[in-house]
């Protein structure tokens, strides 16, 4: 078995083995998730835990630092370092939100301006392993080209590290859409990276699409456990850090088109209720609109999926 699928493997296991051992533990302990007062009515889940993301971030992670060391040596294991540490870094910001969420028991966890100011060290820090890498602070830019931005690159760093792990958490709503949507968005990068012959990003996507699949299986609707923030700010923080290491960040733009639609229906649902006091989607983010209009969870994961495979195949051939 190739490195890569060892890698895939021991993630899948790991989830698979101990998820439901998790999911016990929170069920004895009264750890449940908190449904949302002003979202749709979700009632019928009151009960389901979360925080199910930690399991599979931690399982991801140990399997691509293995792998990283397994395939290239101590080289292979300190380039899987950064990748690894953006999406171990955003996963304990979102565990950080889903503890005092659980302890309050309350919508909002991790206040505004220390979610900010974690989110800001965490980039900061992933930007100094950046520079002890010897990776150049540049950014390349469809139809105007590569520009190097030095110090001012950490402004680039920043946005795309915390707009992307709030995208990945606004589409987190229903059962399994989130993980379905990665396992494909992550899929994709797998293939150029393999086209790319970029190792380390090859292995840190099976490892994440090992543990996906495992965690799949328990967030499927109806979902035994949600990933909660812990598990999706991570994948979108490592959908992040690889488009930009893989030299691409903003194809992320067209693979992720159903992250960027979803936080577009938040902005202007809060912009038209703000100024018109009029909702312009049912609800948002828009996949609740399609709750509201009394599709099930799984047709709207269905159509989500389908519409994200889609641009995934496309995106792929187009770059090929």
């Amino acid at each position: 078995m190739s490195d890569n699928l060892w890698a895939l493997a021991r993630a899948f296991v790991v989830t698979v083995l101990f998820m439901p051992m998790l999911i016990k533990f929170l069920k004895q302990s009264k750890e449940q998730a908190v449904i949302r007062k002003l979202g749709p009515d979700h009632q019928a889940k009151s009960g389901t835990p979360s925080m199910g993301g930690a399991l599979f971030v931690i399982a991801a992670s140990l399997s691509a630092l293995i792998g990283g060391g397994v395939a290239n040596g101590w080289t292979g294991f300190t380039a899987m370092v950064l990748p690894t540490v953006a999406f171990l870094a955003y996963a304990v910001i979102g565990g950080i939100d889903d503890a005092l969420k659980l302890i309050n028991h309350a919508d909002d966890g991790f206040a505004f301006k220390p979610k900010i100011l974690a989110q800001t060290v965490s980039a900061l820090v992933i930007m100094i392993l950046m520079w002890v890498m010897n990776i150049p602070f540049t950014l390349y830019i469809p139809l105007f080209g590569t520009f190097y931005l030095g110090i001012f690159y950490f402004i680039f760093l920043w946005f795309w590290l915390v707009g992307w792990s709030n995208a990945t958490n606004l589409t987190d709503g229903l059962d399994g859409l989130l993980t379905g949507i990665s396992v494909i968005v992550y899929g994709a990068y797998t293939v150029i990276a393999m086209n790319d012959h970029n190792q380390t990003i090859v292995i840190f996507n099976f490892a994440i699409l090992g543990a996906l699949i495992g965690f799949l299986i328990f967030n499927k609707p109806k979902a035994k456990i949600f990933m909660g923030d812990t598990g999706s700010l991570a994948l979108g923080a490592g959908l992040a850090i690889e488009s930009i290491l893989l030299g691409i960040p903003f194809s992320l733009v067209w693979f992720g088109l159903v992250f960027v639609i979803e936080t577009v229906s938040v902005i202007v649902q809060t912009i038209g209720f703000h100024f018109w006091h009029k909702r312009i989607f049912p609800m948002a983010p828009i996949h609740h609109s399609f709750e509201k209009f009394g599709w099930s969870e799984w047709q709207i994961d269905t159509l989500f999926w389908i519409i994200s495979a889609i641009l995934a195949v496309a995106g792929i051939f187009y770059m090929n």
